[in-house]
């Protein structure tokens, strides 16, 4: 069976504040996972240590998509 799956999200880039209100978390759970390495692999590299974090929040929505799904048969669709 064959069903279409749609996926609507905000940015592709997200701020640490904006990844808090969009999954339901409080900053300082956010910047724990940054800081425990649980975002590692979302976060654009800093060129400056004074830089501000910038998460890539549509490639962390896609890995947990196709992780709880089991596949990668479905579409996101960016912006609103």
């Amino acid at each position: 069976m064959n069903t279409n799956i749609s996926i609507h999200v905000p940015k592709e880039i997200a701020t640490t504040a904006e990844f808090a209100e969009w999954e339901g978390l409080s900053r300082g759970s956010v910047y724990q996972r940054v800081h425990n390495g649980r975002l590692a692999k979302y976060m654009k590299p800093k060129k400056n240590k004074k830089e501000a974090t910038v998460i890539y929040y549509l490639k962390f929505k896609h890995d947990q998509i196709c992780e709880s799904l089991g596949h990668s048969n479905f579409q996101i669709i960016v912006g609103e």
